[in-house]
């Protein structure tokens, strides 16, 4: 199944519809003025506004019929976001009607380069990770509206994403790391780390701990009289075998072709 299930650009007139969806309905206005009606409550939206519409949220959109309307309607199924980002607080936000059926953002016409980008994506077609990193970037904007300052840092997308990854593997790589681990830390599925971390990269974070590795003993085996063993040990190597094979495979070099070349 799709995240985006639909997004499309619209400019035909839309008047007074009451419907139901099993999936979010997201929206942009571009021009025009509406009125969307939840229950006894009432929100109104003009340029430059967007709405979220949460999942089986019963709801009336009332447009003005003497201006111009224009808008961007996205449709995001929430069941399949959560089985790729494993993230329990924006399955909650985008299903639970109990905490208010709608979200709003006003006056940010800036958003109207994600939804273009949703629209891109749906029209032309794109794998899985990219339809789930578009209508993150949407979704994020919600989330942070909703969200208290201290849940914001929550957000773990793109480049901050790769760069606390990074960060991570570096900081960690002489112990046992496991991706599903980091994933699992970032409240995210190891595909989408692997994807996302690979956009920022150029290379998944499995190849990046290999590198990290691979480097911190090149120079631990060129410089220093430290034991093959020890230096294994010291740089997240389950072995002297292990090692030796990775760092062949990385540089053409055995670690004793590597540490003779540097006393010669």
């Amino acid at each position: 199944m799709a995240v985006i299930e639909h997004a499309k650009y619209y400019e035909n007139p839309m008047y007074n519809v009451c419907h139901i969806h099993t999936s979010c309905e997201i929206m942009h206005i571009v021009t025009g003025r509406l009125t969307i009606k939840t229950g006894e409550e009432s929100t109104s939206l003009s340029e430059g506004d967007s709405a979220l519409i949460k999942s089986r949220q019963l709801h009336e959109v009332t447009v003005d019929p003497n201006v111009e309307y224009k808008r961007f309607i996205t449709v995001v199924n929430p069941w399949e976001l959560r089985k790729q980002l494993v993230r329990p607080d924006l399955f909650s936000m985008l299903t639970d009607t109990v905490k208010g059926g709608i979200i709003v953002i006003k006056n940010k016409p800036e958003m109207r380069r994600d939804f273009e980008k949703m629209a891109d994506i749906f029209a032309n077609g794109g794998n899985l990770y990219c339809e789930l990193g578009a209508a993150l970037e949407v979704i994020s904007e919600f989330y942070g509206a909703v969200s208290p300052r201290s849940e914001k840092t929550a957000e773990r997308t793109g480049k901050r994403l790769s760069e606390r990854v990074r960060a991570y593997i570096e900081q960690n790589y002489a112990d046992s790391i496991k991706i599903a681990d980091i994933a699992a830390d970032n409240f995210i599925s190891e595909g989408y780390l692997a994807h996302a971390f690979k956009a920022e990269t150029g290379m998944s974070p499995r190849e990046y701990l290999t590198h990290i590795r691979c480097t911190r003993a090149y120079e631990l085996i060129k410089h220093t009289e430290v034991k093959f063993a020890d230096i294994a040990a010291n740089t997240g190597f389950c072995c002297a075998n292990d090692m030796s094979k990775k760092i062949r495979e990385y540089y053409g070099l055995t670690p004793t072709e590597i540490r003779f070349s540097a006393l010669c």
